[in-house]
């Protein structure tokens, strides 16, 4: 925090006291720490984490001058949230939630600072600290719903442009050419790259709370609609092109230029409103007179915190290994089912599911003497491979050379005992035939479709020690194109027949 040259005394023993618990809390939790680094390493979406921790440090130095009128105190409160980011760390660790690891992990280094330097001193120190979250790579599960938005943004505009256009869910067509949103459209890097630079721009900007908050909310509606105006842009130039423009890397490029625009704009209409700079008076009027310089009680909140810190490692791993995983496929999944419908041979519709991480799973066709039905079970295992629940477990990759997912529904299913289900349904379309396909979770003895749902079912039944288990099941089978009920019956009688 402070040059160890002109650091006072009495912050000698707490400044140590937080090197020692930031190089023990980053290995303890290593794992999670290396989660983190190398997410940022492998996505450009998330590259921006190498900034956040000097940019950090930079908003502390700015106000090195104010620490040495304060004097660090040790808070129970700060452990006291220690032991619940440390609780959040374990359960999302047993149930493989990896976003919510690293949230808790910084809670745990931020709360271990917190016990150290006290109550006033984290209150000063609150938003330098609370902008290492954005370490944290976040943002995937929106990534299908700006997709959705910026499909619909782009059709919508192109019609309103009076141009013609067949839309296939996140597919379009015109006269000109065909067109996809996928992850790169979503606009979810214009997003984080915009909360991250607007909350610095914020912080350093405006003093009054109501501007911040207007000013954060700019940061986040403005690029949502700025990416759906870039793809209209974009298409636009590709059809006017006759397709020689922007249907290549020049398209990101486009995309990139288009949103630095946008950004100078935004930080320029906000400088209209932005607060006179703060004057940091070397010495606050609330400043404390520093009249002692021991820190009370400090091995004892430093060992404190070194026990703190290292539960969770342990306590984790012991669970682990008293739990076990059920790596099999249950029986009662893979006898045939009732009197007319038999196992029939592997059909080869040029489509299976496969999923990464798989511990171990079956496959087998049954049919009435009509149509096949196909189905597929994954178990996931103790999920150190793949994780059951995982935004990356796609029907079909996007771009992918002969399949996409031309539609996405809830349909009901019938379940044994009566009850019933809303599953995903999924439409795959390719140049030969169509598939349909029914999807969702079964854990232990419950059965879901919601991911948050089916990751608390795998909470409650890891935490008493259930090993039954965890599957993902996929029903499949060939239908017509747009004529989908007889299909959808067929996949509602096997689903109610042996995989309910």
């Amino acid at each position: 925090m402070l040059n160890a040259v002109v650091l006072p005394k009495h912050w000698q023993k707490p400044v140590f006291g937080l090197v020692v618990v930031t190089v023990l809390c980053v290995a303890v939790f290593w794992e999670t720490w290396h989660s983190i680094i190398a997410i940022w390493i492998r996505s450009e979406t998330y590259a921006h984490g190498f900034i956040v921790v000097p940019v950090s440090l930079w908003l502390v130095w700015m106000r090195r001058k104010y620490y040495q009128y304060w004097q660090a105190k040790p808070s129970l409160l700060g452990l006291f949230f220690l032991c619940g980011c440390g609780f959040l760390w374990l359960t999302a660790h047993l149930v493989s939630v990896l976003v919510v690891q690293q949230l808790a992990v910084l809670g745990l280094l931020i709360s271990a600072y917190w016990t150290i330097i006290g109550n006033k001193v984290i209150l000063n120190t609150l938003f330098p600290l609370a902008f290492l979250f954005l370490m944290v790579p976040f943002g995937e599960d929106f990534v299908p719903t700006l997709m959705e938005y910026t499909a619909t943004f782009i059709v919508t505009m192109l019609r309103l442009t009076g141009i013609t256009v067949y839309r296939e869910g996140l597919h379009f067509e015109l006269a000109t050419g065909s067109w996809s949103v996928v992850d790169a459209c979503s606009g979810i890097r214009y997003l984080i790259a915009s909360i991250t630079l607007g909350s610095v721009y914020m912080y350093l900007n405006y003093t009054s709370y109501i501007k911040r908050l207007l000013f954060m909310l700019a940061a986040v509606l403005v690029p949502i609609l700025a990416n759906g105006l870039r793809g209209y842009m974009i298409v636009m130039l590709g059809h006017l092109s006759d397709m020689k423009l922007a249907t290549g890397v020049d398209h990101l490029i486009y995309g990139w230029l288009f949103f630095g625009l946008v950004m100078l704009l935004l930080f320029y209409i906000g400088s209209f409103w932005q607060d006179p700079p703060q004057q940091l008076d070397p010495m606050p009027a609330n400043a404390e007179i520093i009249t002692r310089t021991p820190y009370r009680h400090y091995w004892s909140v430093l060992s404190g915190l070194l026990l703190g810190l290292s539960i969770w490692p342990l306590a984790a791993n012991w669970m682990i290994d008293k739990q076990g995983a059920h790596v099999e496929i249950p029986a009662q999944f893979l006898r045939s089912p009732l009197e007319q419908w038999q196992t029939v041979q592997t059909q080869y519709w040029g489509w299976e599911p496969m999923f990464n991480g798989v511990a171990v799973d079956a496959k087998y066709f049954l049919s009435d003497g009509n149509y096949p039905v196909g189905v597929y079970l994954a178990n996931f295992g103790d999920e150190s491979q793949g994780e059951l629940v995982n935004s990356q477990n796609y029907l079909v990759p996007q771009e992918h050379e002969t399949w996409r997912i031309a539609e996405t529904a809830k349909t009901p299913i019938q379940l044994q005992g009566g009850k019933s289900l809303a599953v995903d349904e999924s439409v795959l379309d390719s140049a030969q035939q169509d598939l349909l396909v029914l999807r969702w979770y079964r854990i232990g003895e419950q059965s879901t479709v919601n991911n948050y749902y089916a990751k608390w079912l795998q909470l409650i039944k890891r935490l008493s020690g259930d090993a039954s288990a965890e599957l993902l099941i996929v029903l499949y089978t060939e239908t017509p194109h747009g004529d989908y009920a007889a299909a959808r019956a067929r996949l509602q009688k096997v689903a109610a027949l042996c995989c309910g």
